[in-house]
């Protein structure tokens, strides 16, 4: 793939101090506005700077983590914190936990990243186009600086998508505001997700974004496109729980022909560096390693640390895994009774390989560093060099060990089949701790899936026609013989475990009456944090059978500190000074701090 890089070409000093200076930021920069935005290559750089921006907040590292990968997926039902003990990554093990408030660290970075990138959107919109304040007249107009008003346009919806998913009633923020103005909440989600579906729609009519040139076209997956607006349409469509305009966009994007599964025994790759800008992807901004910018640049963009977060923990192990890029923190692990569930439904299937290995897989299959030349299965369950050493064992971990999201120092065989590929991290940023593998935003199965979903009670030919070839692809031989919502929730669980969709999907099926969430959250497997696993390796307990003599693990349980799930954690509070300065209301119960009284979401 011809790696696309978008170079900061555009210098603007953008504050993050606080959210409502991120909400009313005066533009700077060393040439006036007056003067700029005059030129095709001034709209490229705006944009470049747009898409920089992208790459550098939302797709990049806060600390050791991605604040949206954090909190998207840690809220969901199937994903643990974990790290080394109940005390560990504090800051977003509250978000499994339903600890959090309205001053958490994390929660005010993902807001202020996604605020800031709405930013950068708007310098492309607003300077390149009547969409201001005063409906000012750009200082000129071309067919390419109509591009990127387009492109700029999709964006903007996305990330306004995104935002009414997470806080219900952000504002929408439609053009630059002035340094006099301040931003408006929204009356209702509804109204948002509306006004995403009609700025897609305004993009794809406008005959100037970009189209994907079929399923070979790479470099068209990491800018906006048809087919990515089509995309959110289709997302926000079913979020306003219209599946009829879901149906319309996500069929066209369906037909249009130009994206398509990979292969089955080619799932892996889609979270790797071996499947950046693949048939399936849709939106991805690209990272490249870039031996010119400065070192911090590289390393941010890269999302230094959270290869760390999402590998195991390395130092409970008794030797390194060689798909290991580095040391390793345990963070994400997948829940135990859901791991199991996905083992019974999808057996070895290649997806469910993909997601994360089995005992044996994890002790015998997969190469550890330590693994001598042509070892017999005898040799590995007596080998001191592989298994979990520490007597504390691993925590919030049962038997199974989550690898999808892992960068790749090299490519294990159990999933390459021993062909050649390459790997994820860049060892010339901070020792291997990074990666280089693209960030995912939408891939062709959640567009299947959402069509299916929206096709229940009307389309349902096409719409188990997409679940099929979701099912087909997965390698798990279960193929559904009727198209029903439960076949869909099930399958998209499966399909798109760990991707920033279970908790959203459950909140909007909950909102529909379709998921009971205190059922889910609360009582499911007798309370999924009532029993937080630790897994032990009898190799090494004084006292168990297979001390010194065999590998086998053995869980025992303990109680998080929790909340129990309630109704207002199906949103997410604002950040208390962006709720203070901008005199947003926030819904479900969230206290204001200030006095304010508290909203109920439509």
């Amino acid at each position: 793939m011809k790696k696309i890089f978008y170079p900061i070409l555009l210098v603007f000093a953008v504050g993050f101090a606080s959210c409502e200076d991120n909400l009313d930021i005066a533009q700077k920069g060393t040439v006036s506005t007056e003067n700029y935005y005059a030129t095709d290559a001034d709209a490229e750089s705006a944009l470049a700077d747009m898409y920089a921006d992208f790459v550098q907040n939302v797709a990049g590292t806060q600390g050791i983590d991605n604040p949206e990968q954090v909190i998207l997926n840690y809220s969901a039902d199937d994903i643990l914190s974990a790290g080394g003990n109940k005390s560990d990554h504090l800051d977003f093990r509250v978000y499994d936990e339903f600890r959090y408030n309205e001053s958490n660290p994390v929660l005010k970075e993902c807001y202020n990243r996604y605020v800031g990138s709405i930013y950068h959107a708007n310098l492309v919109i607003s300077n390149l186009s009547t969409e201001n304040r005063n409906g000012k007249e750009p200082n000129f107009t071309s067919a390419y600086s109509k591009q990127c008003v387009e492109e700029a346009r999709v964006m903007r919806a996305y990330l306004h998508m995104m935002m009414a998913a997470i806080w219900n009633r952000p504002a929408i923020l439609d053009r630059l505001l002035e340094p006099d103005e301040m931003p408006v909440q929204a009356e209702s989600q509804e109204q948002i997700f509306k006004w995403v579906v009609s700025e897609c729609d305004k993009a794809i009519n406008s005959g100037s974004l970009p189209k994907r040139n079929g399923t070979g076209d790479k470099n068209s997956t990491a800018r906006m496109t048809v087919g990515f607006a089509q995309f959110v349409a289709g997302k926000a469509a079913m979020f306003a729980n219209d599946p009829a305009t879901a149906r319309k966009y996500l069929g066209d994007l369906i037909n249009s022909g130009n994206y398509k599964l990979v292969a089955s025994d080619e799932y892996w790759t889609n979270f790797h560096v071996a499947g950046d800008g693949n048939s399936e992807k849709i939106f991805e901004p690209n990272f490249i390693y870039d031996n010119t910018a400065s070192f911090w640049d590289n390393v941010w963009r890269s999302r230094w640390m959270v290869a760390d977060v999402f590998c195991w923990r390395t130092d409970a192990l008794a030797s390194m895994p060689a798909v290991c890029p580095a040391a390793g923190w345990n963070g994400g692990a997948i829940q135990q009774d859901f791991a199991k569930k996905f083992v019974e439904h999808d057996g070895n299937s290649p997806r469910r390989r993909a997601c994360f290995l089995t005992e044996d897989e994890f002790l015998y299959e997969m190469e550890w560093n330590s693994d001598k030349n042509d070892a017999s299965l005898a040799e590995k369950k007596s080998d001191p060099n592989r298994g979990i050493k520490v007597s504390a064992g691993i925590y919030s971990h049962g038997p199974y060990f989550e690898w999808k999201h892992m960068a790749y120092a090299k490519v294990p065989k159990i999933l390459s089949g021993g062909k050649d590929y390459p790997g994820d991290n860049v060892s010339e940023i901070m020792g291997g701790a990074s990666t280089q593998k693209n960030f995912m935003v939408a891939r062709y199965a959640e567009a299947l899936l959402l069509y299916a979903e929206a096709c229940i009670g009307a389309d349902e030919a096409n719409g188990l026609k997409a679940l099929n070839e979701v099912q087909e692809r997965s390698g798990s031989g279960k193929i559904s013989k009727s198209l029903t919502f439960e076949d869909v929730m099930e399958e998209k669980q499966y399909e798109m475990w760990f991707e920033n969709c279970r908790f959203l999907d459950l909140v909007r099926w909950a909102k529909q009456g379709k998921v009971n969430l205190d059922e889910i959250f609360n009582k499911r497997y007798g309370g999924i944090h009532k029993h937080i696993p630790t897994v032990y390796d009898e190799f090494f307990i004084e006292g168990k059978p297979g001390f010194g003599k065999e590998h086998k693990l053995f869980t025992d349980y303990s109680v998080a500190d929790h909340n129990d799930f309630s109704d207002k954690y199906m949103y997410l509070p604002f950040p208390l000074d962006c709720r203070l300065a901008n005199h947003f209301k926030n819904v479900l119960g969230w206290e204001g701090l200030n006095g304010a009284s508290e909203e109920a979401a439509e």
